[in-house]
Parts: C-alpha cells; structure tokens; sequence
C-alpha cells in the first residue's frame, strides 16, 4: 500500500483515498497492488474515515486508510444497490475510523432460496426503477414542449367551432394549379457530391418518411431552395410542407409556392392534402409527375362566396380547429400519465412498500374468485371450453362484491399497459356479456397478433368509432390502445376475428 506523501505523476492505474471527491482517486502509479484479471474482475474500496464506497474496475492501489473488499458478484448495478444499503446502515463519526461498525452492519437484501441472494430480483427491479425515471422524464418532456409550442393550448375557439360547423357545407370547385402556385423544378445536388450530416440544412428527397429529409448537408447556397412552399417528390409523388430552406437530390422534384396569398404553416398544410388528393392517383413511379405535366393540372379546393377566388382562410380555420382536437387528446394523456407516474414514484421513494403476496387457494372459499392460467384463458376462448382454475384467490377487500359466476382473474403480461398495470400483476375482470365498451380497458382474444404478449391474449383500453346510415350504424374504426406510449395501437377489422372476454375492474 502506498503513503499519501508519494506523488503519482503521468502513471496509468489510479490509487484510492478516503476522499469523496474524484471518486475517491488521489493519483495514480504503474505499480498496481491490486490487479483486476478475469477471476477478479471487479472490487470494492472502502474509505474508512469517510465512509466512501467505490466499485474499481481497473488494476489499482490504496492508501493505508482503505480496506479492499471482494465482492460475491461483478454486476455493477447490484454492487452499487449493495453499497447504498449498506452504507445507511453505517453511522457516521465524522473524520474517524468506520471500518470496525460497518464490517458488523446487518443488510437487508432480496432472498432466493436457502439464503442466497436474489441477484435477477434486485437487477430486474432496478430497471424497472431506471424505466419509471425515464418515463418521468420523457413525459416532462413531453409536456415542456407542449407548452414551449403553444400547443398547450387546445380550446376551440368560436372560430374554430364555426369552421367545423361549416365543413361539410363548403362548396369545391377545380382551380388550375397554375392559378394557386408558382411551379419550379428543384436543383439537382447528387448524393454522392455531398456529405450527410455535414451541416444543418434539410436534404429532401422523394421519400415519404421524416417529411422527405435524408439528412442534413452543408453545400453550395447558389443552390438552395426557398422554404415556406409545398414540395412534391418528382419520382414518387410524395407531397409535404417544407418549412425551411432546403437543397434537393433530384430535379424532377418539384416546389410549389403560393402566388397571391400570404403562405401559412396552417394553409400549406391544408394544400397538400388537396393536392394528394385531387392528384395522387393520377401519378405513380412509373408515369412520375414533372412541371410540364402538372402545369396542366387542377386541383380542388373550396370557393368563397364569389363562386371565383379559393377559401384558404375557411381551410386554414379548419386546419387549426382539427391539430387542436389532436393536441387535446395527446395533452390530456400526458398529463394523466404524469400524474399517475409521479404518484407511483413519490409512493415508493417516500415509503418502502412490502411486497404483497397473493394467496392462491385449491379450493373455493366465500368472497374468492378463479384465477386463470393464461394458457388456460386461451384455450376457453377458441373452444369454448371451461379450463380448469390455478385457483382461487381472495377479492373480499376490494370494493365490489365478488361474484365467481361475473368475475375472473389472470396474470398480466408485458408493459404495454404501465402505469396502470405492470408486468405480473393479477387483474380482475368482469365477463363482457353486452353494452358499451368504448373507454373502457378490457381482456380481448383477437386474431391480430400482440407482441407484447407473445399471442393473441391482451389488455388493451378499446376505442371505437361510428358511422351513421340511415337505418343503422356500424364501426368505422375498431382500436386496441396501450397506456404506454412507448407500443403501437392494434386495429381491428369490424369483420375480423375477434372477441371482448371480459371488462377490467382493478388489480388485486
């Protein structure tokens, strides 16, 4: 062991001191004490007059006042949950010798079997620790770049509500595309003349993912084209609104730009959907859209009161009132799940709940329900058989009267429904007979495959929606909704194979 006299100059391994800051690094030397090899990867120093733990990785040595430990594990993330038990569990004396009390501090730790530690528990639940973190934080994100957008605020005002009353009264006329937009080809700047990533301008191509950007360049400014415009992939007629200045990969894309009106986000969004619409199907990859051809064309749009002149004001109105209905939705949600998430994370960082265990009995009992296997639950419904119960479990104590005929339990699976439902959990459900599902969270069998659970089985919020004939109504668009934003929604044809089994009432 080294004296903390000895200075360690351009050396390679550190030296640990009781020290706090640095890690507990003084210095360093070429003369290792300790050397960190395959059978002992990892180590553990203990500053004795300051209580500082340290998890050592590389070859190193101590001063006289550091004790070595060797761990009985060299993952890092349980010797660090190691080290923050362990260290509350020693008092401190200040500036004095701490070795003597910590060497004899008891630790609570997760038990396996017979003693041994849960190493899988401790790892598992770390995570899950670091994943609620960063949900938290991505939700805050989330909700800060509402508010920094302006999107936070999502009222319809009585324009809005006026445009949308008037939507399906306004009257469309074709307009020669040459009457709303200036047409240019845009430059042609070849990939293999330039460097992705070298700059902060948009390089656009004729793709329909992230807006028709393949990167960002750094490039000739003679040949840069001006934002603010509706732009047309040449080659494969994908149409976006581009904001800001742009080069291009091709000049068979084409830039639209507003001749007689003064260009909005909110109005070249409204154009190019009519211009999707009114000319999507008449190109394709191989009879590709040029401005000779497009010259020629027309596009739908509504007509003001003089029967002659566009209505972009009306589309633009109407453009708002709908991203407002959108964002209403989506900020809703954020705050629902920031809430929910940070009600879940101060329950825990306030409080050391125990875990509770759920008792599965043999044998029915008053106030107990059957609980399912998942492949038992399966088999029911493709068959219609009644599979036999894991058991019964108790449900006396929450807030409904059990009945074994209405209600059921299984395991829950995945995390696709968090923060409500997490991984294992036992819900209860009531079976669906009849009535409204829309909203509510329910157990459904469907053909379409949840990778989530790794089959057909699932918990999902359902989410409908309706259309009217005139003697009856159907469902346009039948969902399967997550509560974590982090999976995709499953659709449903109305037609299609599948089955509401139960509704979700609470988690045992």
């Amino acid at each position: 062991m080294l004296s903390k006299e000895q200075t360690f100059t351009k050396a390679e391994f550190p030296v640990y001191s009781s020290e706090s800051t640095n890690g507990g690094v003084i210095g360093y030397t070429d003369n290792p004490d300790f050397i960190c090899d395959y059978q002992h990867p990892i180590y553990i120093t203990f500053g004795d007059h300051t209580r500082t733990f340290n998890v050592v990785q590389k070859s190193f040595s101590v001063l006289d006042n550091v004790k070595v430990l060797l761990p009985c594990t060299d993952n890092v993330n349980c010797l660090l949950f190691f080290i923050a038990v362990w260290q509350k569990q020693i008092p401190n004396l200040g500036y004095a010798r701490h070795w003597k009390v910590a060497k004899d501090c008891i630790i609570q730790l997760p038990e396996k079997s017979k003693g041994k530690i849960d190493f899988e528990f401790i790892v598992r639940e770390l995570e899950r620790a670091r994943l609620r973190e960063l949900e938290r934080a991505r939700l805050r994100e989330l909700e800060a770049y509402l508010v920094a957008t302006g999107l936070n605020n999502y009222e319809l005002t009585s324009a809005d509500k006026t445009a949308l009353d008037r939507l399906s009264a306004l009257h469309w006329k074709p307009f020669p595309i040459t009457e709303v937009f200036s047409i240019r080809n845009t430059h042609n700047i070849l990939a293999s003349n330039i460097k992705l990533g070298s700059g902060t301008t948009p390089y656009l191509c004729a793709s329909a993912e992230n807006n028709g950007i393949c990167g960002y360049i750094s490039h000739n400014k003679d040949l840069l084209e001006q934002g603010n415009c509706v732009f047309i992939g040449g080659k494969t007629f994908v149409v976006s609104y581009q904001k800001d200045d742009f080069f291009s990969n091709d000049s068979h894309n084409i830039a639209l730009y507003l001749k007689d009106y003064t260009p909005t986000r909110l109005n070249l969004l409204s154009l190019v959907t009519c211009v999707k619409k009114s000319l999507g199907h008449k190109y394709t990859w191989g009879d590709s859209v040029s401005k000779t051809k497009i010259n020629k064309d027309t596009i739908m749009l509504p007509v003001c009161a003089d029967g002659k002149t566009p209505d972009l004001a009306s589309m633009e109105q109407i453009i708002a009132a709908v991203q407002k209905i959108v964002i209403a939705d989506v900020a809703k949600y954020t705050a629902r799940n920031l809430e929910a998430t940070q009600q879940v994370i101060e329950a825990e960082e306030e409080q050391q709940v125990e875990q509770k265990i759920t008792l599965i009995h043999p044998e029915y009992q008053p106030g107990f329900i059957p609980l399912y296997t998942l492949r038992a639950a399966c088999g029911y419904f493709e068959d219609g058989q009644l599979p036999e119960e894991e058991g019964w479990i108790d449900a006396s104590e929450l807030g409904f009267t059990p009945d074994p005929k209405r209600h059921f339990a299984i395991h829950a699976k995945g995390d696709s429904m968090l923060p409500k439902i997490k991984d294992g959990d036992i819900c209860i459900f009531e079976w669906y007979n009849a009535g409204s599902r829309n909203g509510e969270i329910v157990l459904t069998q469907s053909s379409e495959y949840d990778d989530a659970y790794g089959g057909r089985y699932t918990i999902k919020r359902y989410h409908s929606e309706k259309s009217n004939t005139e003697d009856s109504w159907q469902h346009s668009k039948v969902e399967l909704l997550p509560l974590n934003p982090d999976f995709e929604p499953i659709e449903l044809d109305e037609f299609g194979d599948y089955k509401t089994i139960g509704i979700f009432k609470c988690v045992l």
